[in-house]
């Protein structure tokens, strides 16, 4: 079966940047950005970027560049070339995890599509606009809490995934991304000219550009250890979530990459559009908050709950809530095609299997997992395991360990095993100093690892 490739490295880049950019920008980084102090959780999480998640990155593309293959074979291809052993824990750890969290993120992801799409259809409506603040609360409870309403929200999510990736990479996949990227970014600066110049905005601004030091860890007892931490453990987990990291889903849309494409130039346009939406993202959101009035550090619920009433107050807010909330939608979209796609490619590589009945098996297996997760998280049937429900077990098995164990395996793969072939690999279209080198061995053997235990350390012990 012939491989399918992008076009155009463009087309690479905004698939890869469509991935990145979606509810973990939107929705998850300025709540966490209002937990964590603003710009002192903000400067952390660029740290990340720079020294853990650039090299990581950089290694996930490369092996799937340098393999052509798929999550699970990548390592066997690459470590046969190189005479490693134990190839067969390599690719448990780095491909067979990846799949299994790209399962569990798709469960649980439709969920949370299908409440962008329900507060998308109230704000074109315009009945988002007529519920007070008491009232707001009760609508996302009775949304979390209607099995019907969440399936059938998900489902047209799902729907509109498969027809999508059914239609291939180039025509499906790629060009999806190629038309929405452009819309998304406009939307993002309109929001954010419109945020930003609100009656009490100044204050949001402030609050982002003023370093609270005590997130750093520096409080009036003196220097302690834990409030860096938690800004540590939560910016690199919003990083990983954010970039599509340890998922597999660079590593495949990396086969699908040209070797003749300058691989630098492409992981840092894909870093630049994330980092771009998750912080426009913050510049429409936190300023917002403040001009009504509103608390920042008021966690998820500050897209469904706390955004609403900010378009209550504005003037033509029936456009602005659903100019936000299809921002919100689009994004979701690039984000589930490439979790989509990362499964389907598995299935036709690995077990060859034509395009459509990959899709539709993967169509199946996310089908039978979000109705699980659907089910659990409103209460419809009770499923809890280790008292949690599936939404939340899922969430967090696959952001807090599934992603960090591959990304881990990833970094040690390329780190001590097979630096040579990567390094080829990227030589083949870009300049290697070697100052960037020993840049790259020492953040995949030591740096990373370190963060990345960290982050186990306390998903484990917390």
């Amino acid at each position: 079966m012939k491989r399918e490739n992008f076009s155009t490295k463009w087309g690479f880049i905004l698939a890869a940047a469509g991935s990145a950019i979606g509810l973990g920008n939107i929705w998850r980084f300025p709540y966490l950005c209002g937990q964590y102090g603003g710009l002192s959780f903000i400067l952390v999480y660029l740290l990340i970027l720079l020294f853990i998640c650039n090299p990581l990155m950089v290694a996930e593309i490369s092996i799937g560049r340098t393999s052509k293959s798929n999550c699970v074979d990548a390592y066997k291809v690459i470590g046969e070339n190189v005479e490693m052993k134990h190839l067969k824990l390599w690719s448990f750890f780095g491909g067979w995890f990846a799949a299994f969290g790209a399962f569990m993120c798709l469960s649980f992801y439709f969920l949370v599509a299908g409440w962008v799409l329900y507060y998308f259809l109230e704000a074109g409506s315009g009945k988002l606009l007529l519920i007070n603040q008491t009232d707001l609360s009760a609508e996302f409870e009775h949304l979390t809490q209607s099995f019907s309403i969440q399936f059938s929200t998900g489902m047209i999510f799902l729907l509109i995934t498969s027809l999508i990736v059914i239609a291939g990479v180039r025509k499906g996949v790629e060009k999806t991304s190629v038309y929405l990227m452009p819309v998304l970014f406009i939307i993002f600066l309109i929001l954010t000219l419109r945020a930003t110049t609100l009656d009490g905005a100044q204050k949001g601004l402030a609050f982002l550009s003023s370093l609270d030091v005590k997130y750093l860890g520096f409080t009036e007892e003196g220097f302690r250890f834990t409030p860096l931490f938690e800004t540590f453990t939560a910016a690199l987990g919003q990083a990983f979530i954010s970039l599509s990291l340890g998922f597999g889903i660079l590593l495949v849309y990396g086969s699908y990459f040209s070797a003749k494409d300058n691989l630098f130039q492409a992981v840092r346009s894909i870093e630049f559009f994330d980092t771009m939406a998750a912080l426009l993202s913050v510049f429409i959101i936190i300023p917002a908050i403040f001009a009504a009035g509103l608390s920042v550090s008021s966690g998820p619920g500050l897209t469904f709950i706390s955004l609403p009433l900010v378009f209550q107050q504005l003037s033509g807010g029936r456009f602005w809530s659903l100019a936000f909330y299809l921002l919100l939608t689009l994004a979701t979209i690039t984000s589930t095609i490439s979790i989509f796609e990362m499964l389907v490619n598995l299935l036709m590589d690995k077990f060859k299997m034509q395009r459509f009945s990959a899709v539709i098996t993967v169509m199946c297996v996310a089908s039978a997992g979000f109705t699980a997760v659907a089910a659990s998280f409103s209460g419809a049937v009770d499923i809890k395991i280790f008292g949690r429900d599936l939404f939340t077990l899922f969430d967090w098995l696959a952001s807090t360990y599934t992603a960090t164990i591959v990304s881990l395996t990833m970094a040690l793969f390329v780190g001590y095993k097979a630096m040579k072939p990567i390094i080829h690999n990227i030589r083949r279209s870009a300049e290697v100093s070697n100052a960037f080198t020993r840049y790259f061995l020492i953040t995949l053997r030591y740096i990373a690892p370190l963060g990345l235990g960290l982050l186990l350390f306390m998903a484990v012990f917390n």
